[in-house]
């Protein structure tokens, strides 16, 4: 701001000072307390002047995306896991079905895929495939069940299952 535009704002605040002080004094109130609302008048004035066309300040915004992994994202999966009457939520059984898909393709199955549906149900149980599928309402002990299970290929160094493994076996008397 130019020196003519300070000079300017404060021979009005200045001016409205005075104007209140001698208005505060002719209605009776006593010298000292009319001086004192002038004075305060005048810094009342020069600091909302002083705020008039200044820019606002640049703040820091943190990245909205939390990388994977890091404390927010164990936070969110916590709330996550916490439903109405004890059941998980919908994120919480995406959460888990994406870690599922993660955990089945290194054993090169699809979790989406109905043809690899057998041969995930005899490599986690049927059970924790039937809990992993679309639509099911599921507690945090199947949660838990599944987690354990998912866990457990990771310490195995099983070669995953084919398909012709899961087929039944012909009697020794067929070709």
């Amino acid at each position: 701001m130019s020196g003519n535009g300070i000079a300017r704002i404060l021979t009005w605040c200045v001016t409205a000072g005075a104007a209140v002080g001698g208005l505060l004094w002719f209605l009776g109130v006593s010298w000292p307390f009319a001086v004192a609302a002038a004075v305060l008048a005048v810094a009342v004035g020069g600091s909302w002047a002083g705020f008039t066309g200044a820019e606002r300040p640049q703040y820091f915004r943190p990245v909205d995306d939390p990388r994977p992994g890091t404390r927010s994202e164990v936070s969110q999966t916590a709330w996550a896991l916490r439903g109405r009457r004890g059941e998980v939520t919908d994120l919480g059984r995406k959460r888990l079905r994406a870690f599922a898909r993660s955990r089945l393709r290194r054993r090169g199955l699809d979790l989406d895929d109905p043809a690899d549906a057998d041969a995930i149900a005899a490599l986690i149980t049927p059970r924790a495939a039937a809990l992993l599928g679309r639509g099911v309402r599921m507690r945090i002990a199947d949660v838990e069940y599944c987690l354990d299970r998912l866990e457990a290929l990771a310490r195995t160094d099983l070669r995953p299952p084919t398909r012709t493994d899961l087929e039944p076996a012909s009697p020794k008397g067929s070709p």
